[in-house]
């Protein structure tokens, strides 16, 4: 991929547009859930039926990162970006005007198959055309976007249900049209004259190995967690996932152009930026659970309860772009060592003490910040620094894929941990077991380059 640097406006420019597409994609996933209720009406839907919704989306976005990031690689970040939006766009369609079910599942996985590669594209086109020293700052406004959406996706969707749940799908298609629109004017097309020989088996396997694991955890009982696990409905499907996984390894291996990267795995940093992410699956699959734990605490309803997650997610929308410019002066490990260290404590307050008000609300702050050094813009730079140019959008991918694996395991085991004990002590339990995660990726984060480190690795990967 051929570096260029561009001028601030126009670099300013591509940032905006790079928000407004992760935006529009984060956004729908928090959409969904005051939207599910209306269309299980609509189609007479069992929630194990209507909750295919939801994990179709996360199946297609686990394929599609990867595969639309390689692309990239060496189709160039423009023309990807703009497939993946039409995408997303052609998705919004189907939901918004389908007359059954069938439609609307169609429609999640053409959706999830353009947003898996939005982010990574993004993430990868700031190593092209961002300088060294501004790149920390551009991913943090980026990452920014997730704490917003998770608050605005809700909220979006109550308002717009009362005038029918394809509303909430219908305002994607305009949106999409301008990114669409907006890409063709602003964003660079870099020359790429390479040429990829598609790994075929790669995405074959890797398509399974998403559908074998989201639809055993799927179809798990959290009310009866270790018989349902060993049950005929999940067992079976998780096996073949494990048995696929040392498969899946050597075919990547040996491939000319591997879907999955492999080898960037034998590289320490992203090794541990791995291990980072699938922490955070069990973490953040903890913290969803958060309202149901206020109900049981303090009393309150759904309503009240929701709203309980915002010291979390505003500041985590707070913390993201602060941190993303911190990030360009120290570092990732500082960054991410102080971040996780107070997300270990974040957990321990809300676990010990769930029904002092003022209390959980600087705990939920702490939480949100030490979430953000976890998932956002320190450990995305972490990519960037290792990754050569032309396997950018790749390694961006990795995090992307193994992000919703990990939330997927966490929401299993979390879930039932939950149903296995009585009241609130699940809640707790759970709690604590984020916790000791938490501490995990701390001493993880140890190992990490240092600021100087990092700069001299960008510099000999440019």
């Amino acid at each position: 991929m051929q570096e260029r640097t561009l001028d601030t406006k126009t670099r300013n420019l591509i940032l905006v547009l790079f928000l407004i597409g992760v935006f529009m994609g984060s956004l729908d996933t928090g959409i969904i859930g005051p939207v599910l209720p209306s269309i299980e009406q609509t189609f007479n839907l069992t929630s194990r039926e209507s909750s295919w919704i939801f994990t179709l989306f996360v199946i297609a976005f686990m394929i599609g990162s990867p595969v639309m990031a390689k692309f990239s690689d060496f189709y160039g970040r423009k023309k990807i970006f703009i497939m993946d939006v039409v995408l997303f766009g052609i998705g919004s369609c189907l939901i918004a005007f389908s007359a059954n079910i069938s439609l609307i599942f169609l429609g999640r996985i053409v959706q999830g198959f353009g947003c898996g590669g939005i982010f990574p594209v993004g993430g990868a086109f700031i190593g092209d055309a961002f300088p060294i020293e501004e790149r920390g700052k551009a991913l943090g406004i980026l990452g920014s976007v997730f704490g917003i959406s998770a608050i605005g996706g809700p909220l979006v969707g109550a308002a717009l249900i009362p005038y029918g749940w394809n509303w909430c799908f219908t305002i994607n298609i305009p949106i999409s049209i301008f990114i669409i629109l907006f890409a063709f004017y602003i964003l660079p097309d870099f020359e790429n004259k390479r040429k990829m020989k598609i790994d075929y088996p790669g995405i074959i396997i890797l398509s399974l190995l998403a559908i074998l694991l989201a639809y055993g955890l799927n179809q798990i009982d959290s009310s009866n967690f270790i018989k349902s696990l060993m049950s005929v409905n999940v067992a079976p499907f998780l096996i073949m996932f494990i048995i696929l996984i040392p498969i899946f390894y050597k075919i990547e291996k040996r491939a000319e152009e591997s879907i999955v990267p492999i080898h960037m795995l034998k590289n320490t940093e992203i090794s541990i930026a791995c291990v980072e992410t699938l922490c955070y699956g069990i973490i953040y699959s903890s913290a969803i659970f958060i309202p149901s734990l206020v109900i049981l605490s303090m009393g309150l309803n759904d309503k009240y309860a929701s709203l309980m997650l915002i010291p979390i997610l505003g500041a985590n929308a707070v913390a993201a772009p602060v941190l993303g410019k911190i990030l360009d002066s120290v570092g990732s490990r500082k960054i991410m060592a102080a971040g996780t260290l107070i997300l270990t404590v974040g957990l321990i307050a809300i676990a010990i003490f769930p029904n002092n008000f003022i209390l959980f609300i600087i705990a939920g702050c702490m939480v949100g910040v030490g979430l953000v050094t976890i998932i956002g813009a320190p450990l995305r730079y972490i990519v960037l620094c290792e990754a050569k140019p032309n396997e950018r959008g790749a390694g961006q991918a990795i995090v992307n894929m193994l992000s919703s694996a990990g939330q997927l395991i966490g929401g299993a085991l979390i879930g039932g941990i939950i149903a296995s004990f009585i009241g609130i002590m699940g809640y707790k339990v759970s709690l604590f077991l984020a916790a000791l995660v938490a501490f995990v990726a701390f001493l993880f984060t140890l190992k990490l380059k240092s600021r100087d480190e990092q700069i001299e690795t960008m510099k000999s990967n440019l």
